[in-house]
């Protein structure tokens, strides 16, 4: 699909689709579509079709969700302040509403959750709160305090509280990309606790899969 809808794109001409449908998927390649490297190859091929003086606030929350992902904590704080020095001389919406401000401090939330920095967390969590925000962003920052939890060593009360968050969804609700953030957690946890019934309690809710 990702490659087709790159090659209509091309095949416009309209550079705004073009790397529209490159930081789309990149974005969703995070949940698990694509490898995180694969996901930062992405985001320099759709940079690269804007140029260096055109940096993309998109692309920048993507790259630095991929770098958390991979424990690269210090290079995806550094992506984190371009991000904010990019965004504060103004975003320019793209033709079709898929951004949202709130994607800033999701990727805030993410990043922060990921390294342990609880207080940074926190506050870039109850921005997105704060937003009306879909149903998936909102669980979604609810898990990227569990991960932070964990990272921080409190594995137990850290996969209580993920778990707490996935069983308050109805099944139909707990999208893919919401048990990949719930993975995020469990793959955060030691190899010796993990054998812990917390932890094996929150895997087998995530191995639940929505009746169809």
């Amino acid at each position: 699909w990702w490659h087709t809808a790159r090659q209509a794109a091309d095949a416009s001409g309209d550079l705004e689709l073009r790397v529209l449908v490159r930081a789309e998927e990149a974005g969703h390649g995070l949940y698990g579509q694509r490898e995180p490297e694969t996901v930062l190859g992405l985001v320099r091929e759709a940079q690269q079709l804007l140029g260096p003086s055109r940096p993309s606030v998109d692309l920048l929350t993507t790259q630095a969700k991929a770098q958390s992902i991979l424990g690269r904590h210090d290079q995806a704080r550094k992506t984190l302040e371009t991000l904010l020095d990019v965004a504060d001389k103004g975003v320019t919406p793209d033709p079709l509403g898929f951004w949202k401000p709130d994607q800033i401090h999701f990727a805030e939330s993410w990043v922060y959750a990921g390294a342990g920095d609880m207080p940074n967390a926190d506050t870039a969590r109850d921005k997105v709160l704060g937003f009306a925000g879909d149903y998936q962003y909102r669980a979604n920052v609810r898990l990227h305090e569990a991960l932070c939890m964990v990272v921080n060593g409190a594995t137990v009360e850290g996969a209580r509280r993920a778990a707490d968050v996935i069983d308050a969804l109805e099944p139909a609700y707990r999208s893919h990309h919401i048990r990949y953030t719930g993975h995020l957690v469990v793959n955060a946890v030691p190899p010796a606790q993990q054998d812990h019934p917390a932890v094996a309690d929150l895997r087998e809710l995530l191995r639940q899969r929505p009746a169809t």
